[in-house]
């Protein structure tokens, strides 16, 4: 073997667990595993977990801070302020913040990362050269998907559909869009049918910022499980933040909800970003403002969490920690029993590997070796505890490791 680990414990049953590691593969799995290893690390009881994803980011603005505070905290301000300086973002500017991002999503775990890239008028293709600059760099390290996300629209919008084309072209893996940032559901519809039109063309999935405002009047989900039926594209495409669902009526809820389980779209929520930037101009009581999490999942529908942004002019907070993500959804939406404080756990690994359509994915024979060490007996205690990822291990080989001491002074016997 070339890497052993040893004491640890299955995320799955708790029990005694070893798995040892060959070629980059997982090579045996066993409460001790017999063999030796060229390399050996100690668990010392922790839960051996398959690594995290990151299935909803944007990598291009991520810390970007000073001087652009959002005054009223909303989405719109937020993208208005974005549409003034995305353009004299530099290639080497974009890499270096990308870098930081990397830097700390894989230190937590996260080995997957899928990042919306701004294609309009305003940038053309300049985003997307330095975002997949900083793809290119990282390789080696995690691997990133991009999406062409037309943030600024396309049914009025010619020269933006023009530039979806060549983003496709020029190293876009996935078909994006906000069709609820449209003048009106006539044009939002247009946008999907244009997004459809180019995801076909080339063959990739599509993944949509949808409904994000608490405006009941914005149902594109609906538009989008129509059109993904229509095409054929079941269990291809991605529906993210969804939070005008929070404010439809429950009949309405219901029936687009049934529309989206037929579709086999995956949800991701972001509740981090959305709590903080949803129902602004309400009163109270606030609605909370994002996806019905515990209702989509009770239907049958794949959840999943993202971070969405880190301190920039959407979101002030964030430290690219899956679990940090996954514990404020728990919270928002009220998931406290163990079941469900294990659907949120799983929002981030198992359920990220269904979005993403990796069969390989978590701790069999012949599965890459793609793991995590984490300090944690069970689901509860990774949430609770946001634990240390001990080792982070990519194809076989230790990525980073993480070791958090304790030491006490006058301390009481």
């Amino acid at each position: 073997m070339d890497l052993i680990i040893r004491n640890g414990i299955s995320e799955q049953s708790g029990e005694p667990l070893e798995v040892g590691i060959a070629n980059g593969t997982i090579a045996a799995i066993a409460p001790s595993v017999a063999a030796t290893g060229a390399r050996e690390i100690d668990a010392v009881g922790s839960m051996i977990s398959p690594a995290f994803f990151e299935s909803h980011f944007h990598l291009e603005n991520a810390y970007l801070w000073d001087g652009l505070i959002n005054q009223s905290g909303t989405l719109h301000e937020a993208i208005e302020i974005y549409a003034k300086v995305k353009h004299d973002l530099t290639v080497d500017d974009i890499v270096a913040r990308s870098g930081h991002v990397i830097e700390h999503a894989l230190a937590n775990g996260t080995l997957w990362l899928r990042s919306h890239v701004d294609i309009d008028h305003i940038a053309q293709l300049s985003i997307l050269n330095g975002v997949r600059a900083a793809r290119d760099k990282y390789a080696d390290v995690i691997d990133i998907q991009l999406v062409a996300f037309p943030q600024l629209g396309l049914a009025q919008n010619p020269e933006a559909v023009d530039m979806m084309w060549q983003a496709m072209e020029n190293g876009c893996d996935l078909v994006g869009g906000m069709p609820h940032g449209e003048a009106n559901m006539d044009d939002a519809a247009r946008q999907i049918e244009i997004a459809f039109e180019i995801a076909q063309k080339y063959d990739v999935d599509v993944d949509m910022h949808i409904d994000e405002t608490d405006d009941p009047y914005w149902q594109t989900l609906e538009l989008l499980a129509d059109k993904t039926i229509e095409t054929g594209w079941q269990g291809r495409v991605t529906a993210g933040h969804c939070c005008a669902m929070s404010a439809w009526d429950d009949a309405t809820a219901v029936r687009i909800m049934d529309k989206v389980k037929s579709a086999e779209i995956h949800i991701i929520t972001n509740a981090p970003i959305n709590l903080m930037l949803e129902a602004r101009g309400h009163s109270h009581p606030k609605p909370r403002g994002i996806a019905r999490v515990k209702e989509l999942l009770e239907a049958g529908v794949n959840v999943v969490c993202g971070q969405d942004d880190v301190q920039n002019m959407f979101y002030p907070y964030g430290k690219m920690d899956p679990l940090e993500v996954a514990l404020i959804t728990a919270h928002a939406a009220h998931m406290g029993a163990p079941h469900e404080i294990q659907a949120a756990f799983d929002m981030p690994r198992y359920n990220a590997a269904r979005l993403w359509r990796h069969d390989d994915y978590g701790i069999k024979v012949g599965n890459p070796a793609n793991l995590i060490v984490l300090d944690a007996r069970s689901a509860v205690e990774a949430l609770r505890r946001q634990s240390d990822r001990r080792y982070v291990i990519r194809k076989g080989h230790i990525s980073a490791e993480t070791h958090t001491h304790t030491i006490w002074h006058n301390k009481v016997s």
